[in-house]
């Protein structure tokens, strides 16, 4: 996904394997994710970290990152000093969004 439009962004899920990660040290790590965005955003290229997910056991971290682009998702993370071992667009349903809409009762 390239940039096509003014304004336009979308969301991406970044995969990393991250060995030895746990709370403490992601904790410690997102606020240069999200400096690396403010940054980027005043620079005219929009990025905003929507949130991550820990899986300790399995030492990975899932990041939701909103932005124009792949490449600017890769720069906001090559920024921060955060791995990354893949970056793919997604499509999200929930995450505080409104709730999905009950159509004929099949989504409850």
């Amino acid at each position: 996904m390239d940039e096509t439009g003014e304004g336009q962004s979308w969301t991406f899920l970044v995969e990393r394997y991250w060995p030895g990660i746990d709370e403490v040290q992601l904790r410690a790590a997102l606020p240069r994710l999200e400096a690396a965005g403010l940054a980027m955003t005043s620079e005219g290229h929009p990025v905003e970290h929507l949130g991550s997910l820990l899986m300790s056991a399995d030492q990975v971290v899932f990041s939701l990152v909103r932005a124009g682009s792949e490449a600017t998702v890769r720069e906001a993370n090559a920024r921060a000093g955060l791995p990354i071992d893949r970056i793919a667009p997604v499509v999200t349903y929930g995450f505080g969004a409104s709730p999905m809409p009950d159509i004929g009762g099949a989504l409850r």
